[in-house]
């Protein structure tokens, strides 16, 4: 009796022992099956998480835009606006005379860490190749208080915008009536988008960006600006978010410059 007793208690322990090391691989498994939290389950995009349910706020995320089984590391913005945002620039003026040097690849998304990375317009068009994302973000804040923060919208205009600044196109796009502002904005540049621009002939033209300024740096140079007045630009050493060269504010480690894709 004793030893019927024994091995059935010790049947038994084995039992729970066997579930409870049942319960842990499972949960495991649960964790590595979701969408962009290990490099061997990356997500297709940033929004391609959000809209799968996986994510679990701003973050890291692994992805895989091209679906060849490399994936890399980027930076996820999952709250604003519903999330899906993809960072594609991330500038910070952490000293006296930071450099960057645009990525010539799309890939450098990955070295959003050093808080001086940011892909040229080629590599927008190599990205684009593979996402074929439709809105662009510009987010630039300082510790004075100026906030420039807007999203390009779903429509033609919009997709105009998107085709400019991924290399697609040239052609300097209408500014009004291509982006929405978000709460946090308090630009007059976003209040004057019928004075955006310089197209060559004059200033002043309601335009996304300068006629000369539309190489791999389009982005950062002049993107948004009226002249002598507003200007968005984070580039050769000049830093202005919603300023002018002869109006601007004192820079901080805590200022920055992010620009998002979705």
């Amino acid at each position: 009796m004793v030893q019927f007793r024994f091995v059935v208690l010790r049947t038994i322990a084995k039992l729970r022992t066997t579930a409870n090391v049942t319960m842990v691989i499972k949960a495991n498994d649960d964790t590595t099956q979701k969408l962009g939290y290990f490099s061997s389950s990356p997500g297709h995009s940033c929004k391609h998480i959000r809209d799968s349910g996986d994510s679990t706020g701003d973050g890291e995320y692994w992805i895989d835009p091209e679906k060849n089984g490399r994936p890399l590391k980027v930076l996820c913005h999952m709250t604003t606006d519903g999330g899906g945002w993809l960072n594609v620039a991330t500038l910070k003026k952490a000293d006296s005379s930071p450099t960057w040097t645009a990525e010539i690849s799309y890939r450098g998304i990955s070295n959003y860490q050093n808080n001086l990375m940011a892909i040229s317009t080629s590599s927008m068009r190599q990205l684009r190749s593979h996402l074929n994302f439709t809105q662009l973000r510009f987010h630039c804040s300082k510790e004075n208080g100026c906030i420039f923060h807007v999203i390009t919208v779903i429509n033609s205009t919009g997709e105009a915008v998107v085709q400019y600044f991924s290399g697609q196109s040239s052609v300097l796009q209408a500014s009004c009536g291509s982006f929405i502002t978000m709460k946090d904005d308090n630009s007059y540049l976003a209040q004057q988008c019928h004075r955006w621009g310089n197209d060559g002939s004059r200033h002043y033209v309601g335009k996304w960006g300068h006629f000369n300024k539309n190489g791999e740096q389009r982005m950062y140079d002049h993107s948004a600006f009226v002249a002598h007045r507003y200007h968005w630009v984070v580039y050769n050493n000049v830093w202005l978010c919603d300023e002018s060269r002869g109006n601007v504010f004192a820079t901080s480690t805590e200022d920055f410059w992010k620009i998002y894709v979705r």
